[in-house]
């Protein structure tokens, strides 16, 4: 009994453990579904992403002066490690400020001390992390002040600068019979130019031979001649090109009212000036030639850079050297040709300014290039930069060739008739490179930028206006199959490629009506279009549309440019 008694009081032990257990098990799913239901609806916003919510100075704000820092606020705390990036960059993409930001508004704000900025666009990229751990990067522009923009290919011809449109300044690549005038004209006025200069500088030098004094003499007139001549279809082709389509009129305008027109006339002037040089002293040469060379060095590429005075001072000390090069070889040619020991004691003196002289070229020509090109990758983009090359190639050669005669001239020796020749004719390769040179433009050109693409999905075209660093506008359409509907949402993103980890730079864009006559059949189109300075700098762009259709459906679209 007592057994049959246990036994019955075990079973309904085990009985109401069974109903504690399935009570405990219903209650643990009932909570299990409780947490799946709250996670459902709430795991959305817990793991959305940080928004930037507000950013000091504003995107696309226009400051008088240079604010003291950057601040940027998001809508939740961000990750507390050192991973968040705030970075400014000014308009040739170099960093002007960056560091390890300063953490504000308890933890969802960053702020970044900046130096006294100039005037200019400034790019501020910042790369977080949300504290739900996912990264968040952008991008935005400012400005402080009123920039002027970047220099630009066109403002290095000479017709743009009269008001006229663009003829055949050294743009083309067909060589015509014209083209071939208007460069060979400027090659002989060059060589000229820079032989008389250099002839009258060696007439300083004391004591000469009668050799030389002849030789020096003799060539003096005889360049002088030639010199006149070639400045004179020099500056007729000059301005028949420049006047292309114009009134006859429009010469005395350019040559009295324009800086290019005076500088012409000028040069006119100072060539048949030199036919008196024989008869004058050294100081009446010694201020022909400064003003000649002045007159050239303000006539080119170096005016238009600026600082103004330190490209016209470098291209000036330029053209000295290279004077004093090119008198001195065809000085020591024509004496070798009179008087051949009277040559080799010559050819010391000469070698030893000729060094002088190449040093210099070398100094003046590569602070001036750094100066003309933003970036060095420009000589592989232009003609300027292929001639300018080969000129860096001719100049080589002209040093392994003055190398080799100052070996023969420390053994006591003459130099020999071919160095002397190849001397000569390297110099006539370039006096014809930079012939063609300076009708080259270093900078290449920008064009308005266009994209378009079409699908069965969407078709899209952007076009960007004028197509430069700086300030321009944005137009951009879409076009969705009739089934689609209108877009929901439309984003035009920038960003610059291989300068740096920066994010895309939203566009803010506004609907227009458009009418233009572009419509696609069974498709609707929606017009956009912004302005604003969102390709801040030079550089490869990387464009991206993004579209979100009547279905929900998100459609991309990208594409890539360079601007110059």
């Amino acid at each position: 009994m007592r057994k049959i008694k246990l036994a019955g009081a075990s079973t309904g032990a085990s009985q109401g453990g069974g109903a504690r257990a399935v009570s405990a098990a219903g209650m643990l799913a009932f909570w299990l579904v409780l947490i799946a239901v709250w996670a459902a609806i709430w795991a959305p916003s817990a793991s959305a992403h940080a928004v930037l919510e507000r950013a000091t100075p504003a995107q696309n704000e226009q400051l008088a002066d240079s604010p003291p820092a950057v601040e940027l606020l998001f809508n939740e705390r961000l990750d507390g490690g050192s991973s968040a990036r705030l970075t400014v960059l000014n308009g040739d993409s170099k960093v002007a400020a960056q560091g390890k930001p300063e953490r504000t508004s308890q933890g969802k704000g960053l702020r970044l001390a900046l130096p006294r900025l100039g005037e200019g666009h400034y790019t501020v990229s910042y790369s977080v992390i949300s504290a739900d751990g996912h990264p968040v990067e952008g991008a935005y522009v400012f400005t402080v002040g009123n920039p002027p923009p970047l220099q630009d290919a066109s403002e290095l011809d000479p017709h743009s600068q009269l008001g006229h449109n663009s003829h055949n300044h050294g743009g083309g690549q067909d060589l015509t019979t014209t083209r071939f005038l208007f460069y060979a004209s400027r090659v002989l006025f060059y060589a000229s130019l820079l032989v008389l200069s250099g002839l009258l500088i060696w007439s300083m030098r004391r004591s000469p031979s009668a050799a030389e004094r002849q030789s020096r003499e003799t060539w003096i007139g005889w360049t002088a001649q030639f010199g006149a001549l070639a400045t004179l279809a020099y500056v007729v082709l000059q301005m028949a090109n420049l006047t292309e389509g114009e009134p006859l009129s429009e010469w005395a305008r350019i040559l009295t009212d324009t800086t290019v027109g005076r500088l012409y006339a000028a040069q006119l002037l100072l060539a048949f000036a030199a036919l008196l040089l024989r008869g004058m002293n050294v100081y009446a040469r010694l201020v022909w030639t400064l003003l000649a060379l002045a007159a050239e060095a303000w006539n080119g590429h170096a005016a238009a850079f600026t600082p103004a005075a330190y490209t016209l001072a470098l291209d000036y000390v330029h053209l000295l050297g290279a004077a004093v090069w090119a008198g001195g070889l065809v000085l020591l040619a024509a004496i070798w040709h009179r008087e051949r020991p009277e040559a080799g004691r010559f050819a010391i003196q000469f070698s030893r300014w000729a060094l002088v002289s190449f040093l210099l070229l070398a100094l003046t020509g590569t602070l001036s290039t750094l100066r003309y090109l933003p970036t060095l990758s420009y000589l592989f983009e232009t003609a300027w930069g292929t001639w300018m090359l080969i000129k860096i190639a001719l100049s080589l050669m002209v040093v392994v060739t003055a190398f080799l005669i100052r070996l023969r001239l420390r053994k006591g020796e003459l130099p020999r008739a071919g160095l002397l020749r190849t001397d000569l004719g390297l110099l006539g390769a370039i006096a014809l490179s930079v012939g063609v040179l300076t009708y080259q433009n270093p900078l290449p050109a920008n064009q308005p930028i266009s994209y378009h693409e079409m699908g069965t999905d969407m078709h899209v075209t952007l076009r960007i206006t004028p197509g430069v660093p700086g300030d321009n506008a944005f137009t951009l359409k879409v076009w969705l199959p009739d089934s689609s509907g209108t877009p929901k949402k439309v984003a035009l993103r920038l960003r610059p490629l291989g300068g740096g980890d920066v994010g895309f730079i939203e566009v803010p864009l506004e609907s227009y009506e458009d009418t233009e006559l572009d419509d696609f059949p069974d498709f609707i189109k929606a017009t956009y279009r912004s302005q604003g300075p969102y390709l801040a700098f030079r550089g490869r762009w990387e464009a991206q549309i993004r579209v979100t259709n009547g279905d929900d459906d998100e459609l991309v679209r990208s594409t890539t440019f360079r601007i110059y």
